[in-house]
């Protein structure tokens, strides 16, 4: 490597440890989707709800099952008469080794629906999991817009108030210089003094609001930020009125009604699951048995026998337990839907009064710029009169110091604009604007 090269290198490390690099809202929002803990567990269990479908599925498939056995059977009798059966039990006389290896079959045929609406319900409860985690994500987009938020205003805080100092330092200087002359009086210099206290006490609570800010960011994100980074200003849709306020087209009302289908389709299924079900069944045999020697039906087991046959299998009664499991799932239907009522009615307050700060905050900036506008004609008209010499230096600097006020204001102001339109726009997000995984 030249030492040109070289000499590029460390001023580029130097340049990003100085100067930082530059962050915007959406480079925070993209990253905590990607590294949230807290949306990758959701996505987890995202995951874990769809495993039941197939699990659900299995209704459509018979089973299968291996038995082996192997016992030994000691008489106590002296006389061997081979076996008996007793009250439907076959009872050995004999003294012998038997091995069995049995194949199980069993094909549930037909169960009234019953099987497609456990994979209804297992589909819809995936599909709300799925929109849980997008609603967590629009909960972490609404904390981290916050803190973006009041990061951008400590960090404009400290920018005017650090120009704010420079001028009240030239307002303190120049009021010295005319006590000294007799023409002001020590009162009115002691107040000056303490203004500038203010505003440095400001600049510091500036400075740590600005550091704590971005540490919460960076906990909320999971992005290493530090706070010689640049965060960028707010970007706006061009048309904040477009955030119409319809509740069943968000995430939150897709996920309530995923949920109230999901739990129809379980009380659905459980009225099917108490009718008559109707199944196949087959068993294949393999079977000997020795009266001396134990492995010798294992290798040789030469008898075979099978069987198939159809069952018809309808509980009369299981002490209540159908009824009881009926009535709970009944009452959680009833609280879903209660909870959709409630989370709609929230949600239309909720924008409605998103919608007025939006536009008062709209209102109040055209005012504060206006406010600025004639606070800059009264600087041109100052310095024009200034070099005239008709004012006098105190007048220019209390002139120039009002305008930084008021453009703090401002910016502030747009700041708390940005962040009420944005936050309308994550509040109205639907299905569809979360993030894929």
């Amino acid at each position: 490597m030249s030492k040109r090269v070289k000499f590029i290198a460390l001023c580029l490390m130097l340049y990003i440890s100085l100067f930082g690099k530059e962050i915007s809202l959406e480079d925070i929002f993209k990253y905590a989707s990607k590294n949230a803990v807290t949306l990758k567990i959701a996505q987890l269990d995202t995951y874990i709800e769809a495993s039941t479908i197939e699990s659900a599925k299995a209704g459509y498939y018979p089973t299968f099952n291996v038995i082996y056995n192997t016992e030994y059977t000691k008489s106590l009798d002296s006389i061997p008469f081979g076996s008996e059966s007793v009250g439907g039990i076959t009872i050995s006389n004999g003294t012998r080794y038997q091995s069995s290896a049995i194949l199980q079959m069993n094909y549930e045929l037909y169960s009234f629906g019953a099987t497609e609406k456990n994979i209804l319900s297992s589909k819809l409860s995936a599909k709300a999991k799925q929109d849980e985690r997008c609603l967590q994500e629009q909960q972490l987009y609404e904390q981290i817009l916050e803190k973006y938020a009041d990061a951008l205003k400590s960090a404009q805080e400290r920018l005017y108030k650090t120009k704010m100092l420079k001028i009240r330092k030239e307002l303190y200087n120049a009021k010295e210089r005319l006590y000294k002359a007799g023409q002001y009086s020590k009162v009115d210099l002691g107040d000056e003094a303490i203004y500038i206290i203010a505003i440095e006490r400001d600049i510091e609570n500036a400075l740590l609001s600005y550091k704590q800010d971005i540490i919460k960011l960076s906990e909320l994100s999971y992005m290493s930020l530090d706070e010689s980074d640049k965060l960028l200003p707010m970007v706006l849709d061009s048309d904040t009125k477009s955030f119409a306020a319809n509740f069943e087209m968000t995430a939150q009302a897709e996920n309530l009604k995923n949920l109230i289908e999901a739990k129809k389709a379980q009380i659905s299924s459980k009225k099917r699951g108490q009718l008559p079900i109707f199944s196949m069944y087959g068993n294949y045999y393999f079977y000997a048995s020795h009266p001396k020697e134990y492995n010798y039906p294992i290798f040789h087991m030469k008898n075979k026998s099978w069987n198939v046959g159809f069952s018809l299998r309808f509980n009369l009664f299981n002490g209540f337990k159908d009824s009881a499991e009926y009535e709970r799932l009944t009452l959680e239907l009833q609280k879903l839907q209660q909870q959709y009522n409630d989370a709609k009615h929230k949600f239309f307050y909720e924008n409605r009064n998103k919608s007025i700060q939006l536009n008062e905050l709209v209102k109040l900036q055209m005012k504060d710029e206006r406010v600025i506008e004639e606070n800059r004609k009264k600087m041109e008209m100052v310095e024009r009169l200034r070099e005239q010499k008709k004012v006098d230096l105190l007048t220019e600097l209390s002139t120039r110091y009002e305008l930084l006020e008021r453009t703090l204001n401002l910016e502030k102001r747009k700041i708390d604009k940005a962040a009420a339109a944005i936050s309308l726009r994550i509040a109205n997000r639907r299905e569809e604007q979360c993030t894929q995984h």
